[in-house]
């Protein structure tokens, strides 16, 4: 049988189903070949399948059933296992391929939208032919006039591949080449954001000024989206004023995503404030500018000054600051391994978008092929992966964990590292733990809203209620950018207290159709105040993301390790919003 038969290869190439078979067996016993046993099974279901010819008969419904053994009652449009796991075994596939497999004679790719599998030869080519080899044109050797039609379109076929398979070959050198730097340089990769404070203000505000700036690195270095310097200068010399020079280069500047922190301490903001500048340093252009102000209520002049500077680091390095902002958007643009897939996965959380998440985790799966040992990218991709998994894979937490628990290993003064452990030991049911670890990154970096976001949903969700509220609030004060985490614990405190009102009113703030949980609690809210059309809405939006919902509600609840009476009192909302929860949904 001919493995080509069953599915559309490119440029209607095809290969032959023993090659695929020693091709199929030699990945699998690959130790490089970084896939968990699962994906090597749905591997080998699917090869199998096609090679049968019944490729066209493997829907999600018989992979969970005959692979993953889920049981017969199972609901792709519930359970997204198949979706994910696929998305998992082609993004494993592709890494392999673009690192140690490059010498593979045979090439099996996972495309999107459908089951089948392609198989893509990269090392047959035509025989070079010598001159006066070749027989005229229109001539036959006298084996090829014995060899039947059978054999003949197999000749044909060959040559019509040895063909198709050269361009092919071109064709993935340029793509892949170019994405991953097999062309002869290294793939792109980006690092953190570099930004330099420089403070000024009148020759006799100098120990105002110089303590000012001290503050101001003191709190940009707690945050972990940012590296901080501090502008060299020559003592008592002004050198900016003599010169009119504003762009010297700091000797530890990276040659791209470098930023000045341009602040004017005294008149010109008027007292008790300072007047600011964020500078990109490859061009000199101000990206934005504005006045901080200590806010009222302060007793003291050093409390005034705290405030101030908080104030001023969120705005500048924040997780929605304008430093952050500017790269992620600038990695939307050119994207980049690294610190820039850290960012897209950051982009995605904040979305609970599922798409992106999958998106984000190849892009992190691929940077740790040219460096396992960066933190941040082990510390992101373990969030991503639990967040996606959403307690259906105990395999998929396992790694996680593995993955977090490296990171903190490799920078144990890193306040993300400890997040993800967070994040990862709540999804195994390590509550304690996970706790821990949120306390042990709020400590490292208690400027940094998301962390203290994060950690106030978990221990409100299982049922710490007053401290998840309390750093809940804490996330959100003195910020004008809105923490998803905080604004959902505090939305879910004022269902459990009755104020359903104010509870539909936060979450009509993170409404998005792919957060499943934000979507529970709004057709709860609307359910209790009897506001059906609303609810209704709701509910059509989160059908739009996923068709049946209604079975998967109490096991998105209970996979988040929601406390009992949440799960109990949440319920009750959906019932009279209309909607039947079994027992076993």
């Amino acid at each position: 049988m001919d493995a080509g038969e069953d599915s559309e290869h490119v440029a209607q190439c095809r290969v032959a189903e023993s090659d695929v078979r020693v091709e199929t067996e030699r990945l699998l016993d690959d130790a490089r070949f970084h896939a968990t046993e699962r994906h090597r099974k749905l591997l080998k279901y699917l090869v199998d399948e096609f090679l049968a010819g019944r490729s066209a008969t493997v829907k999600a419904y018989s992979i969970a059933v005959d692979v993953f053994g889920r049981p017969s009652s199972f609901d792709p449009n519930v359970d997204p296992i198949v979706r994910v796991e696929v998305s998992r075994l082609r993004a494993a596939l592709a890494r392999y391929y673009e690192t140690v497999g490059q010498q593979a004679p045979l090439r099996i790719e996972l495309p999107r939208g459908n089951y089948r599998p392609q198989f893509i030869a990269l090392s047959e080519a035509p025989e070079p032919s010598q001159p006066g080899d070749a027989p005229p044109f229109g001539s036959e050797t006298r084996d090829e006039a014995q060899q039947t039609p059978a054999q003949q379109s197999r000749i044909v076929r060959r040559g019509l591949f040895a063909a198709c398979a050269g361009l092919t070959v071109a064709a993935l050198a340029a793509v892949y080449g170019m994405a991953t730097g097999h062309l002869g340089w290294p793939p792109a990769r980006s690092v953190k954001p570099t930004i330099i404070v420089d403070v000024r203000g009148e020759p006799a505000a100098a120990p105002a000024v110089y303590r000012l700036e001290e503050s101001l690195v003191h709190a940009l270095s707690q945050f972990s989206t940012v590296r901080t310097f501090t502008q060299p200068r020559q003592a008592d010399v002004d050198t900016a004023a003599i010169t009119g020079d504003i762009s010297t280069v700091h000797p530890l500047l990276p040659k791209s995503n470098a930023y000045r922190l341009s602040v004017t301490h005294g008149d010109a903001a008027g007292p008790g404030g300072v007047s600011w500048q964020v500078i990109d340093m490859r061009t000199n252009e101000t990206l934005r500018s504005g006045v901080a102000e200590a806010g009222n209520g302060h007793s003291d002049a050093a409390g005034a000054h705290q405030d101030l500077v908080v104030k001023l680091a969120r705005t500048v390095a924040g997780d929605q600051g304008i430093v952050t902002s500017l790269e992620a958007a600038r990695q939307l643009t050119n994207p980049s391994l690294g610190y820039g897939c850290v960012l897209l996965a950051d982009i995605a959380l904040a979305r609970a978008d599922s798409e992106s998440m999958l998106a984000a985790q190849s892009c992190l799966e691929r940077s740790l092929t040219y460096q396992e040992n960066d933190a941040e990218v082990l510390a992101s991709l373990a969030t991503v992966l639990v967040a996606g998994a959403m307690g259906n894979s105990s395999v998929v937490t396992e790694r996680a964990l593995k993955l977090a628990d490296r990171a903190t290993a490799l920078a144990p003064q890193s306040s993300q590292s400890y997040a993800a452990q967070m994040m990862v030991r709540f999804a195994a049911g390590e509550t304690e733990a996970a706790f821990l670890s949120g306390r042990r990154a709020a400590s490292l970096s208690p400027l940094d809203d998301s962390v203290l976001a994060r950690l106030g949903y978990l221990l409100f969700v299982s049922g710490q209620w007053q401290e998840g509220v309390k750093l809940a609030r804490s996330a959100g004060q003195n910020n004008e950018y809105v923490q998803r985490a905080a604004v959902l614990t505090l939305a879910l405190e004022d269902y459990r207290n009755g104020n359903y009102g104010e509870a539909l009113r936060r979450a009509r703030q993170l409404a998005s159709p792919s957060d499943i949980t934000v979507s529970i609690l709004r057709i709860a809210a609307a359910g209790q105040l009897g506001l059906q059309e609303e609810a209704t809405n709701a509910m059509e939006e989160l059908r739009s993301h996923v068709e049946r919902f209604e079975p998967v509600l109490r096991r998105q609840m209970w996979a988040q390790h929601f406390s009992p009476e949440l799960v109990r009192r949440i319920e009750a909302g959906l019932r009279k919003a209309g909607i039947r929860l079994s027992s076993g949904s």
